[in-house]
């Protein structure tokens, strides 16, 4: 557990098929959103800039202990801090895999134009359309964008 709620692994396996497949590369910049052991953020930097935040000190030490012994200081930074709290629209790509309902970033993120992904089967974002959604083995991980920046695009032409 920690402050915000309960931390599960993603399958760092499948994650870096995902990334593989979806071409990471594209987006300047990558948070990962309660990024536990930064394994996943560091995945993502073998492709991109990437960020992970994770509220939970010890969490936080162990992902900046990885982004190290892995060498991707370069590339790849810990914020250890609550990501509801952090301008973190401004990246374009946005990864979670949630714990409960995400209203709160939901209504954070309600004109962004970014790439929201979703691991695992479970909590999709209501106000965002799902565009693509992977699977390597049993895991899956959906891509999402938007509801209200797709709609304003379309009325902007």
């Amino acid at each position: 557990m920690t402050a915000l709620g309960a931390w599960a692994t993603s399958r760092s396996p499948h994650v870096f098929s995902f990334f593989k497949r979806i071409d990471l590369s594209r987006h300047e910049l990558f948070l990962d959103l309660g990024s536990g052991d930064g394994l996943v953020t560091c995945i993502a930097g073998l492709f991109t800039r990437s960020v992970g935040i994770e509220i939970d000190f010890e969490l936080c030490q162990m992902a900046q202990r990885a982004v190290r012994e892995l060498k991707l200081e370069e590339r790849v930074s810990i914020v250890c801090g609550n990501y509801l709290q952090l301008p973190i629209w401004k990246a374009g790509c946005l990864y979670h895999y949630p714990d409960k309902p995400m209203e709160e970033l939901e209504r954070l993120l309600i004109n962004w134009k970014g790439v929201l992904l979703i691991y695992g089967p479970h909590l999709p974002p209501r106000t965002f359309l799902p565009v693509s959604r992977l699977q390597c083995g049993r895991e899956t991980l959906v891509l999402y964008h938007s509801k209200h920046a797709l709609e304003i695009d379309r009325l902007l032409g």
